[in-house]
């Protein structure tokens, strides 16, 4: 898995769960992009809305089985977000990465505050580490550190306390879910949102 910049892509939980209550319905479909697209399964403005909600809920949905579907469409919404970030960091390294080196490593040491700081100084480090990253513009870098923090607050891994400020915290899922994705999905990821 390589890294990119996903600074176009947004949580989109509503519409993972819109995607997993029609798949759930409809298990076999084989077009989805044209059903999704005649039945506004996303609710998109536009086509080219259309076009980058698709390209981030396709990837995602590869990574639900069955029951975590079933969970995404009838959990709580707690769940439902852990699930649908669970999916974000099947398909994205960076961001994954920044889960296990700094949140992770932060709780682990009874650190729960996160600051705007620690965040630039991980995306420095991946630039050090990465020709990809370190290609990126200023502009890409800090839009990587908006979604950063977008994503794993919606996800319920942190909670804005001030500004530039904030708390880390360790979601309470289910054990059923946990099992389903250590089962069935990727052990690394589910070991790197347990911390």
């Amino acid at each position: 898995m390589e890294y990119k910049a996903i600074t176009g892509e947004n949580f989109y939980y509503q519409e993972l769960k819109n995607a997993a209550r029609y798949l759930m319905r409809n298990p076999n479909l084989e077009n989805m992009r044209e059903v999704f697209k005649e039945e506004d399964i996303l609710d998109c403005t536009s086509e080219s809305n259309f076009q980058k909600k698709f390209l981030a809920i396709n990837k995602r949905v590869k990574h639900l089985t069955e029951e975590l579907m079933y969970q995404l469409v009838n959990g709580d919404s707690n769940t439902g977000r852990f699930i649908t970030l669970y999916t974000i960091l099947c398909a994205e390294r960076f961001l994954l990465e920044f889960l296990d080196e700094v949140i992770g490593d932060k709780y682990r040491h009874y650190d729960y505050y996160l600051k705007e700081s620690d965040i630039v100084a991980f995306m420095n480090l991946k630039a050090e580490q990465s020709e990809v990253v370190e290609k990126w513009s200023e502009s890409g870098k800090k839009k990587m550190i908006v979604k950063i923090k977008n994503f794993f607050s919606e996800g319920g891994y942190l909670y804005k306390e001030e500004e530039k400020l904030y708390k880390i915290v360790r979601p309470v899922i289910l054990s059923e879910i946990i099992d389903e994705m250590k089962k069935e999905g990727n052990r690394s990821v589910v070991k790197a949102m347990l911390y």
